[in-house]
């Protein structure tokens, strides 16, 4: 039987989780990993500093006080019997794209996936809505791209991130990575007892991608998907299916 992890940095109450949760169950014997709260743009960080506590919400459930990355570290290496073959991570409440996969929670969990040797490892993101029938479309694409990739599957230590935006033409296209944001800006002020504080500001968004970046595929309705590596040199060749 397929084992199949799920993790997010949305929290283990996310819908888009359980709209995974409902998606992927006809593949396999779903376990959930997941943060016991919000851990966004926590990226593959782990934690050294202390001991993590588990809480088991229900069979193959479990909550974890930690970042996503800890979540799939913890599951590979002690809360499942295995390492399972397939780490799925979201559906993420927002894009995933351009510089931000580095920031990414949602990304971090399936990259640690794919070190930790999944087979299969894959981030799913959406726009920040709660939808839960948007949820639903995101999370049904996955679990149809993920059972072709399962017959056709990408080298060992890569991972694949998935945007879909909400209104999808239909189309899906293989992507790169999308370029760089202007810089954004830093906001200062004060709190109402007088201390100062900096807010990390949204930065401007780019005006026209080129169609073959994630973020470009999005702005024309397309569903975007890209092949990740955590390997140094890529290991070997890979002709990717047609989507």
């Amino acid at each position: 039987m397929l084992e199949i992890l799920l993790s997010n940095d949305d929290g283990i109450d996310s819908p888009g989780l359980a709209a995974l949760e409902q998606a992927l169950g006809v593949l396999g014997r779903v376990w959930v990993v997941a943060p016991d709260g919000e851990r966004s743009a926590s990226s593959r960080s782990i934690t050294l500093d202390r001991p993590l506590r588990v809480r088991q919400h229900a069979p193959r459930r479990f909550a974890v006080d930690g970042t996503p990355a800890d979540c799939v570290l913890l599951a590979c290496r002690s809360l499942l019997p295995q390492v399972p073959q397939l780490v799925v991570a979201g559906v993420n409440l927002g894009y995933n794209i351009g510089e931000d996969l580095d920031y990414s929670g949602t990304v971090g969990a399936a990259a640690e996936g794919a070190q930790q040797r999944a087979r299969l490892a894959v981030a799913v993101s959406t726009v920040s809505s709660a939808d839960q029938q948007l949820l639903l479309r995101a999370a049904g694409f996955a679990a149809s791209l993920i059972g072709k990739l399962l017959e056709h599957l990408p080298p060992e230590r890569t991972y694949l991130n998935i945007n879909v935006p909400p209104d999808s033409n239909g189309q899906i296209r293989w992507t790169r990575q999308g370029n760089p944001l202007p810089r954004g800006t830093v906001i200062i002020g004060s709190d109402p007892r007088g201390k100062k504080y900096y807010w990390i500001a949204e930065r401007p968004d780019e005006k026209e991608p080129p169609p073959e970046t994630d973020r470009g595929a999005l702005a024309r309705g397309n569903i975007s998907v890209s092949l990740l590596t955590l390997a140094r040199d890529f290991p070997g060749r890979w002709q990717a299916p047609a989507l």
